[in-house]
């Protein structure tokens, strides 16, 4: 009875933990919401400026899609910029039940995934979604002229970023694979050829029909997948290196209990 006790408080322990961990959070997003709110304004302009071609003006379309639209950057944004802090919280909460090596690995990894984020987040909104707003604009003529909402365009700068944010989790996505033992390297190797084609089979259908922007997706996520085989192939030979003495040493005193018997035997 006790000993279920024990459980049930460790238990509610945890518990009330987790729920410290996500109101802390959650009052993050909330005391960054107003600052980007009363910023949103001039975010908007800036991404106008800096993202669609010059001489460029968005319409709405209802009275209030304009708030609507500043109050979709404030979340995303107070999200965004919280990130380091809603990371810090998640990492606090989780690791004290990992032991020493993995603490470690778990660390690095969810620094590393966070940087990759940022990558390309940045990646998307400075470099794939100028050709997309430059490729909209060929479609122009006499009879066709481009009437962009506001929340259209909003919407397209946050599915690129959150998009090319994930797809840069190749890497890591790679590496968890290879380390957990879903995976096997060697087969992921000998897969390249169709990886390769998959990776371009998409960047054709999220990127605009020119082959300098599939090139321009395609070979940064691939030049990724790399990098996550290599990081996996070099983490899985330190390993290896690590266990084989306690390997050995096992296999050595088996080899001496066999022969300890045997000499009983006789």
């Amino acid at each position: 009875m006790l000993q279920g006790e024990s459980r049930e408080g460790s238990l509610f322990e945890h518990l009330e933990e987790l729920r410290a961990v996500i109101l802390r959070m959650l009052l993050s997003v909330a005391l960054a919401f107003p600052v980007l709110f009363y910023f949103s304004d001039g975010l908007l302009a800036l991404m106008i400026k800096q993202l669609c071609p010059p001489g460029m003006t968005l319409k709405f379309f209802s009275p209030i899609e304009p708030f609507v639209v500043q109050l979709k950057i404030a979340f995303y944004g107070s999200i965004f910029a919280m990130a380091p802090y809603l990371l810090g919280n998640v990492w606090g909460f989780v690791a004290p039940a990992l032991y020493g090596r993995e603490r470690r690995v778990a660390g690095w990894l969810t620094f590393f995934c966070w940087l990759l984020f940022v990558v390309g987040a940045v990646f998307s909104v400075l470099v794939i979604l100028p050709l997309i707003m430059k490729f909209s604009f060929t479609f122009e003529s006499m009879y066709l002229q481009a009437a962009i909402g506001i929340g259209q365009f909003v919407g397209l700068v946050f599915m690129l970023i959150i998009g090319f944010g994930l797809m840069f989790q190749f890497p890591a996505g790679v590496f968890v694979l290879v380390l957990s033992g879903l995976v096997d390297i060697r087969r992921l190797k000998a897969l390249r050829p169709y990886i390769l084609l998959g990776i371009f089979v998409v960047s054709a259908l999220l990127t605009p029909p020119d082959v300098f922007s599939q090139i321009m997706m395609g070979g940064p996520t691939y030049l990724l997948f790399e990098i996550g085989l290599l990081a996996a192939s070099f983490f899985s030979n330190k390993t290896r290196e690590r266990n084989l003495p306690e390997e050995i040493g096992g296999v050595a005193q088996n080899d001496v209990y066999e022969d300890n018997n045997k000499t009983e035997k006789e």
